[in-house]
């Protein structure tokens, strides 16, 4: 049985989501989050179809709470 494997990964400021390392791009998101959750789905339909399915994450972002990314600007501006 083949695995499927959906990359996740970080270009020109945007994140495409492809399907074993085929150069046809399934999707492009703004956001890690947006691009990694379709990645997700498609992987569980596979899993829901009894074939295997893995999600590669390529450089995560780092996650920053508004409070400090506010604190941190304000500390700049000063």
């Amino acid at each position: 049985m083949t695995e499927n494997n959906y990359y996740v990964r970080p270009v020109s400021g945007v994140w495409h989501v492809t399907w074993n390392d085929s150069a046809e791009l399934i999707g492009c998101y703004s956001s890690q989050h947006e691009a990694e959750a379709l990645a997700k789905l498609l992987a569980r339909h596979m899993h829901d179809q009894g074939r295997k399915a893995k999600v590669h994450v390529f450089e995560p972002e780092v996650r920053t709470p508004a409070w400090m990314r506010n604190r941190v600007a304000n500390q700049a501006a000063a």
